[in-house]
């Protein structure tokens, strides 16, 4: 049997829908103005008990996960600084005993 020669080929034209054509490219994004700095912005107060806690939602069942997730975002707030480790833990748990208190009420 004899080899088709180079005129004989089949076209290399990608298949409709191989995913191998061209995406045609977005349309570029209108930029937003951005704020003056001069304009100020409406007074916030930020409490200690702002920055203290944030509510970071837990998808762990057991309370015992809740607790070590709370008490990793505590370190992370506070740099990973060592020796307060424990205080983080308790405090954890305060917070996910709260909780757990406020959900079995409604």
């Amino acid at each position: 049997m004899e080899r088709p020669t180079e005129n004989e080929l089949m076209p290399t034209q990608p298949r409709a829908g191989s995913g191998r054509t061209k995406k045609p490219t977005p349309p570029p994004i209108a930029k937003q103005p951005v704020a003056d700095s001069t304009e100020q912005a409406p007074d916030t107060e930020v409490t200690d008990a702002q920055l203290e806690r944030r509510d970071i939602p837990s998808f762990s069942e057991s309370r015992e996960a809740r607790i070590a997730e709370a008490a990793y975002w505590r370190a992370e707030r506070r740099g990973f600084g060592s020796g307060q480790e424990l205080d983080d833990w308790l405090a954890a748990e305060r917070e996910v005993d709260e909780d757990i208190e406020k959900r079995q009420r409604r």
